[in-house]
């Protein structure tokens, strides 16, 4: 029988892992230390028998500097490859120590996605999807630009279709249970940080017109140059040709190369020092495709990955290979032997062109397969941190029940747990309550759990089925200077917004917070009551938290479709008592006269 999974355990996990990877990082140190004085031996012996070699002409010290320079270049490319090793046991502690960190609530590690928060959305700002101690904030653990937007876009565009959900669902369990696949993804993913200009290339070169690969002639010469100049310079080193030829055709070569030199800048501006971005995707496809996954939405994504004859990260590889091939012009002595003898530039832009017309279009198929499972492992995260949170079931019809719920964002030791349960359209909960007592976090509470079970995402509940509605809410609505718009006149054009949607026949699940707060008492009282006949008319579902216990009344006319609750306020011992939990019926007790009275502001003294 499998032990019940705990945040302790958890906590344990990533410390036993910070542990061995210090162990391994504290290993492969010492390796770097010994090799860093082996190197230094090895070049005192090329030093020490190129010096006899030339002094003394003796050819046993030619050979063993021979083998002394294959062994320093050996050991540099050894060398290389601790201190790439050693960077990914570095980036592994870190991952695991910023996990530390996020069960204790700190996420400042993790990236907060404000730059991707829009304008306008249906519920974005309600529900603090972006910003410190969002949503965004404690769930991403993106590595990738690409990973990041498609978060971002998870979040702002909730699965209304069951069966994606599904799919979603399992994808994160699945992964939520392989902790080295994510954490080996997110290690290679941060190996080089990404901007825009990254992808640019792509889109650029894309669109920019090839220069030699429509053109026989230049595939025909980037096999006979390179024979014809070599053979040239064997037959000059026998003496069977003079100088002046041999010098003659390289100079026409590099002119060759020349003209077209303009041409290849610009392809190589665009391009140049892609090369570590590359390698950091040939790294995250070949973890994706070497993978061995279950669920049908893993298997898809690592299908699209397939190609006829290579697979694509030996594809990104090809790709990275040539562009470092390019790279080498940028050393001039290097450059100009290179073209004199290979036409080196006109051969790799040739591969390069060849490269963008086999597999351009499926670069952005893996880019986005990529970026598919950088957000999913996202998702896999939140649910191996929080055990106690569950896989909601969805519901066939429209139905809403959901059990002991917690904010998403809140301390679950300090968040009180509450319940909520619809089964018919339409249908209304006017929530009451005093100042402080908890009907905005409520409504903050439900939404933000909906939200995440919408994405695939596990919710803190002990129990969640839910129909799967387009949300819409209007709880931190503000007024705008730059369109010189009220808040009361923001809000009603928020309010109408929704009414519209309803109208056209949207199903929406509405949540509104002491809606019409800039207009006096009469004419908010009359304006809200007329708004939830109208939602009522119009088969909506949702909650409507107020001030205004008038509300409640409703609930005498349309019986069983509008339910009061309400959060309470109690006075013991002369102080405010709260206890966040929803209740039956209108509220009783209001707390705004006995806070001024307390502050001194309503007593003569």
């Amino acid at each position: 029988m499998t032990e019940k999974r705990s945040t302790e355990s958890v906590k344990n996990e990533y410390q036993d892992l910070v542990n061995k990877y210090s162990e391994e990082k504290e290993k492969i140190s010492k390796l770097k230390f010994w090799i860093s004085i082996l190197r230094f031996s090895v070049f005192l012996i090329i030093s020490y028998s190129l010096y006899m070699a030339m002094k003394y002409e003796l050819p046993s010290f030619w050979i063993l500097s021979l083998v002394a320079i294959i062994a320093f270049l050996f050991l540099i490319r050894f060398h290389s490859k601790l201190f790439n090793k050693h960077s990914f046991l570095e980036r592994l502690i870190k991952i695991n120590q910023d996990e530390l960190l996020a069960l204790e609530g700190n996420w400042s590690s993790f990236e907060n996605g404000s730059q991707f928060e829009p304008n306008t959305h249906d519920f974005s700002k309600d529900m603090d999807l972006f910003g410190d101690n969002s949503l965004y904030n404690k769930i991403n653990r993106t590595s990738t630009l690409f990973g990041a937007k498609r978060l971002a876009n998870i979040f702002l565009n909730p699965l209304l279709n069951p069966n994606d959900i599904i799919l979603r669902q399992q994808a994160v369990t699945e992964l939520s249970k392989n902790t080295n696949f994510w954490q080996i993804f997110r290690a290679h993913g941060l190996s080089f940080k990404e901007n825009e200009k990254e992808y640019d290339f792509i889109k650029t070169w894309k669109n920019q017109s090839s220069i030699f690969i429509d053109k026989s002639f230049f595939r025909v010469l980037v096999y006979a140059a390179p024979i014809v100049n070599l053979s040239v310079l064997g037959l000059f080193s026998f003496d069977l040709i003079s100088g002046k030829f041999l010098s003659f055709l390289l100079i026409l070569t590099l002119m060759l190369v020349g003209f077209y030199q303009k041409k290849i800048n610009q392809v190589h501006k665009k391009l140049s020092k892609r090369t570590a971005f590359l390698e950091k995707y040939v790294e995250l496809l070949q973890l994706i495709e070497v993978q061995e996954f279950n669920s049908e939405l893993l298997i898809e994504l690592q299908l699209k990955l397939q190609t006829k004859h290579k697979k694509a990260f030996e594809c990104i590889k090809g790709l990275s290979k040539i562009l470092s091939a390019l790279d080498s012009r940028l050393n001039i002595i290097a450059g100009i032997i290179l073209n004199a003898f290979f036409i080196w530039d006109i051969k790799q832009i040739l591969k390069m062109e060849q490269w963008k017309k086999d597999n351009i279009e499926k670069l952005e198929v893996w880019f986005d397969v990529i970026a598919s499972f950088d957000a999913l492992n996202s998702l896999s995260v939140l649910s191996h941190n929080n055990p106690d949170w569950i896989t909601p079931s969805i519901s066939k019809d429209e139905k809403w029940q959901f059990k002991e719920m917690k904010h998403p964002l809140m301390d679950s030791d300090i968040s009180i747990a509450n319940d909520y349960f619809v089964d018919r359209i339409p249908y209304l909960s006017v929530i009451t309550g005093a100042n402080m007592a908890g009907k905005s976090t409520y409504l903050r509470t439900l939404g933000s759990n909906l939200v995440l079970a919408m994405i695939g995402a596990v919710v803190n509940a002990k129990s969640f089925s839910f129909y799967p509605i387009q949300i819409v809410s209007s709880l931190r609505t503000t007024d705008s200077l730059m369109k010189s718009e009220s808040y009361f006149y923001a809000e009603i054009k928020r309010l109408q917004m929704i009414v519209q949607r309803l109208r056209s026949g949207e199903s929406l699940f509405v949540l509104l917070d002491e809606i019409l707060k800039g207009t006096n008492s009469h004419d908010k009282e009359e304006g809200s009551k007329a708004l939830l006949n109208q939602l009522i008319k119009l088969k909506a579902v949702g909650i409507i938290a107020t001030h205004d216990l008038s509300l409640g009344k409703l609930s005498d006319i349309h019986q069983g479709i509008i339910e009061n609750k309400c959060f309470e306020v109690d006075i013991i011992d002369d102080q405010l008592s709260f206890d966040y939990k929803l209740r039956d019926g209108i509220a009783k007790n209001m707390n705004a006269s006995f806070l001024l009275e307390k502050m001194g502001i309503t007593t003569d003294n």
